[in-house]
């Protein structure tokens, strides 16, 4: 499959173009995929990102791109990293999440806060308590459903 020419040619809203990539992915796949997460295209490195996230969510066993998450990324790249936290065998250290904790969309802010948990932030009942006082109601709800997990 050619990801680089489905990336580059995505309307940057349809999903169900991405969904059909991620179901179609196979192991051969991956290098590319990743390569184009790194891609300085930022709408082909959107893409990749959501097509990603989709895989690690079906169970692929892909190495995860930390040093995107490091490069500072479009805000739905990083969303992307950070959701497909939960669903990856990572090892990655908890301070690469840390900068998304301040971030200015709440929604990075509430992933950010789940990520570092999962990943043993050594502070993370307190990272908890501090979201839970964050305006936004999702990272609310996020750092209660943390606690529920806990």
């Amino acid at each position: 499959m050619d990801l680089t020419s489905v990336f580059q040619n995505w309307d940057g809203n349809t999903v169900a173009d991405l969904r059909r990539v991620a179901d179609q992915l196979v192991p051969a796949d991956h290098p590319a995929l990743l390569a184009a997460c790194r891609s300085n295209d930022p709408l082909a490195a959107r893409a990749a990102s959501w097509v990603l996230k989709a895989a690690y969510e079906d169970g692929a066993q892909i190495a995860f791109p930390a040093d995107v998450l490091v490069g500072n990324p479009h805000w739905e790249i990083a969303l992307h990293l950070l959701q497909s936290i939960q669903h990856c065998a990572v090892d990655l250290p908890p301070e690469i999440v840390r900068p998304y904790l301040t971030h200015q969309k709440p929604i990075i802010r509430a992933w950010a806060l789940d990520a570092a948990v999962r990943l043993g932030a050594p502070d993370a009942d307190e990272l908890r308590r501090a979201a839970a006082d964050d305006p936004a109601a999702s990272v609310r709800a996020r750092a209660r459903n943390l606690q529920k997990q806990q």
